[in-house]
């Protein structure tokens, strides 16, 4: 990095890597635009170019008891050349594809921040270029690694992305458009130089072996992204700030396990997930009183018994699962739980079922209407403007016993839906069907997967309404539990079939895949396993720490903190 100083201002000359890419070649620069942010690149691929920003608080809000991630994506007509849609000519909320864009971004990067650092961070991106060729989005997610890793912002990077097509047998590395349309596979692959992170995406009825050299495939593309990403950091990063870390005394939490005992062992066992939580909270409350008597309200603050209990009952969980052979409901592991299903169950819907397994219940609705009620949308960016099938999937607070804040969809129903519309999507005849597909699913219970309940529901309604499938889909989630070597090496495992809440939320994996009989249509998975670095002295990361914490009404010791699924 050189320094030129003259007219009482400094200007940082900028440093670039070139990274190939299959055919490709991905550019990341730093040094040019948004200087003052803490870490910022500009990514480009062809004539597609991202700028990604990344700041961090200095300090943490009083109070704060979270990491406040935000992370952002939007694309702007003028990178395409246009006009934006709409009386006001100007860009409004996110739409649909930046929403998940954004998710695709937050999921992967979060977790390699340090636990126990609550300063808030903003990881920004904006398409300033759009060739209509190469999607935005993978260029987003590198670029939010490059940003964070030339940043002084503590974090375990780097990581590399990569969009997988497969055209007439072969696997291609960040497909163009027109690539995608003669695609039978499109892999979203996410991971850093030895493990995988992270995938999504849809497939024609891939088989196991083939989706198995999509994954090698794309973990080997990925590499050479990863290496200009250190290169740059070496080349121009900045030093990792001095991080204090807010956790758990290890007294406190020691006297917590001691006063819970094996009683949290049963109260875990308990049947049903309500009582489940009763039981536990109700542990939680004394063992808090006590606690408190003996360290003070100051010590044992809401915070401090949250977290304390949070890993009590992680504890267990796993003790219960890789020591015992036990699931919290009683279950082996290849068990999924007892399904039930009807069709035609309300009368004004072109189609509907009703899918519950265990204490997960979705109701689906199918609407059929003409090419006219196709959606329609400005894409600046590239690839489809129009859709004649759609997925909505809403997640009301009710069905997880909850009071909250009733608004429009968020980020999280968007995904669902997301991942839902394209597990089916490729069982639709859509080429000679003459009707657009509008298919909601309304989840009722949620204790484990309602996605893969819409993808179940969602079929179901679909026949009802007489739409010709190629074939019936199917999803489940899969959870795992490991255990580890001093060399954090993995030495024990145990795959969990259709995982509950808490098992996605104290075990290491949530992987969920729907398909047919003849092979998979739809996948997203997201691993917690821990990674071989440090991000700062004395601080373990781990690749996926929980995105949420419960809503207000639900904020007990107790309750942990991704029990929405």
């Amino acid at each position: 990095m050189k320094f030129l100083g003259g007219g009482g201002g400094i200007y940082i000359m900028p440093e670039k890597v070139i990274a190939p890419l299959g055919d490709k070649q991905i550019i990341i620069e730093t040094g040019k635009l948004a200087k003052q942010a803490d870490g910022a690149v500009t990514v480009q691929l062809g004539e597609t170019i991202v700028v990604v920003a990344a700041v961090a608080a200095t300090k943490a809000k009083p109070g704060q008891e979270f990491f406040p991630l935000t992370v952002d994506y939007r694309e702007k007509a003028a990178a395409a050349g246009k006009f934006p849609g709409g009386y006001f000519k100007r860009e409004g909320r996110p739409t649909e594809k930046e929403i998940l864009t954004c998710r695709l971004v937050d999921r992967p990067i979060r977790p390699l921040f340090p636990k126990g650092w609550y300063n808030e961070v903003q990881v920004q991106s904006i398409v300033l270029s759009a060739d209509g060729e190469n999607d935005p989005d993978m260029l987003a997610l590198v670029g939010a690694s490059a940003a964070l890793m030339v940043s002084d912002i503590p974090w375990a990077g780097p990581i590399g992305a990569v969009r997988v097509g497969r055209i007439k047998g072969q696997f291609v590395a960040n497909p163009t458009h027109v690539e995608m349309a003669d695609s039978d596979l499109d892999l979203v692959y996410v991971g850093n130089e030895t493990d995988m992170v992270m995938y999504e995406g849809s497939a024609k009825e891939i088989s196991d072996a083939d989706f198995n050299a999509a994954l090698k495939f794309g973990q080997d593309a990925i590499q050479p992204v990863i290496a200009a990403q250190k290169d740059l950091a070496a080349r121009v990063g900045k030093a990792k700030r001095q991080i204090t870390l807010n956790v758990v005394p290890e007294e406190i939490l020691k006297e917590a396990k001691a006063l819970a005992g094996d009683r949290i062992v049963a109260a875990l066992l308990t049947p049903g997930k309500l009582d489940r939580e009763g039981a536990v909270a109700a542990i939680t409350v004394e063992v808090g009183k006590k606690l408190v008597e003996k360290f003070g309200a100051e010590k044992v603050t809401e915070f401090v018994l949250k977290d304390a209990f949070y890993y009590i009952q992680k504890e267990s969980v796993r003790g219960l699962i890789m020591n015992q052979g036990k699931r919290l409901d009683g279950r082996d592991f290849e068990t999924v739980r007892p399904i039930v299903s009807e069709v035609g169950l309300l009368p004004r819907a072109h189609g509907s079922a009703m899918f519950q397994r265990g204490e997960t219940q979705a109701i689906t609705l199918v609407t059929l209407g003409t090419g006219e009620d196709a959606q329609e949308f400005d894409s600046y960016t590239g690839g489809a403007t129009e859709k004649k099938f759609i997925l909505h999937y809403n997640f009301p607070n009710f069905s997880v016993g909850e009071t909250g804040r009733i608004s429009g969809p968020g980020r999280r129903e968007i995904g669902h839906g997301a991942l839902a519309e394209r597990s089916l999507e490729p069982m639709v005849p859509l080429d000679t069907y003459p009707y657009s597909i509008r298919v909601t699913s309304e989840i009722m219970e949620s204790n484990g997967s309602s996605s893969m309940a819409s993808v179940c529901g969602g079929c179901l309604a679909l026949m009802d309404a007489g739409v010709p499938m190629t074939r019936p889909v199917g999803g489940v989630s899969i959870g795992l539990c490991t255990e580890h070597d001093a060399q954090d090496k993995i030495t024990e495992y145990k795959l969990l079939t259709d995982i509950i809440g808490w098992e996605d939320a104290f075990c290491d994996m949530d992987c969920k895949i729907a398909g047919t009989e003849k092979g998979i249509t739809g996948f997203q998975l997201d691993l917690k396993l821990r990674v071989r670095r440090r991000a700062s002295p004395g601080c373990m990361c781990w690749r996926r720490w929980p995105r949420r914490w419960p809503s207000r009404a639900r904020r007990s010791a107790s309750m942990p903190r991704a029990s929405r699924r």
